[in-house]
C-alpha cells in the first residue's frame, strides 16, 4: 500500500488522537475479525482497518467499510495487546464525518434529532407500541430543545 500526502495527514491525526493507544501495537493476529459479527456477513474486517489506519492508506473522504461496524466492541474485548480497534474505528468515523463522508441515513437521523430532540420519528406505530408497553408519551420540552441548540452550536454535531 502506498502512502499519499493526504494519508500522512491521516496517520498524524490518528496518532495525535490515539496518544494513549499505539496503532502499531496491533500485530495483525486477526482475532478481532474472527469475533466481528459484521465480518461474518461480509462487513467490516477490523484487522484490515487497523492495518490500513496504521499505514495511513485510507482516504476517509471515500472510505465505506468503517460504516459497516456494529459498534459492539467485540474486537476490542478480544484484542490481546490492547490496540482497541473499536476506538480506532470510532475515531476514523469521526474524522470521515468531518470530511463529509457519512451515510445518508445518519445525516437524516441527525437532522431529525436537531429538529425534534429525538433520533427516531414519532409515528402512529411508535405511539401505539409505547402504549402497548405502558410507556409514557415522549415529549421534548422547550427547555431541553434550547439546551440542545446550545450544545449543537458549541460542538460540530449541528454541521451537516
Amino acid at each position: 500500500m502506498k502512502k499519499s500526502s493526504y494519508d500522512t495527514a491521516l496517520e498524524r491525526e490518528l496518532h495525535d488522537s490515539l496518544s494513549h493507544i499505539n496503532l502499531r501495537k496491533c500485530h495483525q493476529c486477526g482475532h478481532c475479525t474472527g469475533v466481528c459479527p459484521s465480518a461474518r456477513y461480509g462487513g467490516i474486517r477490523p484487522r484490515e482497518i487497523m492495518e490500513r489506519a496504521s499505514k495511513g492508506t485510507m482516504d476517509l473522504r471515500l472510505e465505506q467499510d468503517i460504516w459497516k461496524c456494529l459498534m459492539c466492541n467485540s474486537c476490542s474485548e478480544r484484542c490481546q495487546v490492547g490496540a482497541d480497534p473499536a476506538h480506532v474505528i470510532t475515531l476514523l468515523r469521526n474524522a470521515a464525518a468531518i470530511r463529509g463522508n457519512r451515510p445518508p441515513h445518519f445525516e437524516e437521523e441527525m437532522k431529525l434529532f436537531v429538529k425534534t430532540g429525538m433520533s427516531f420519528p414519532r409515528t402512529g406505530l411508535t405511539k401505539k407500541l409505547r402504549s402497548e408497553f405502558s410507556l409514557p408519551e415522549l415529549e421534548v420540552d422547550e427547555k431541553v430543545m434550547e439546551e440542545l441548540k446550545i450544545l449543537l452550536s458549541l460542538s460540530r454535531l449541528g454541521r451537516f
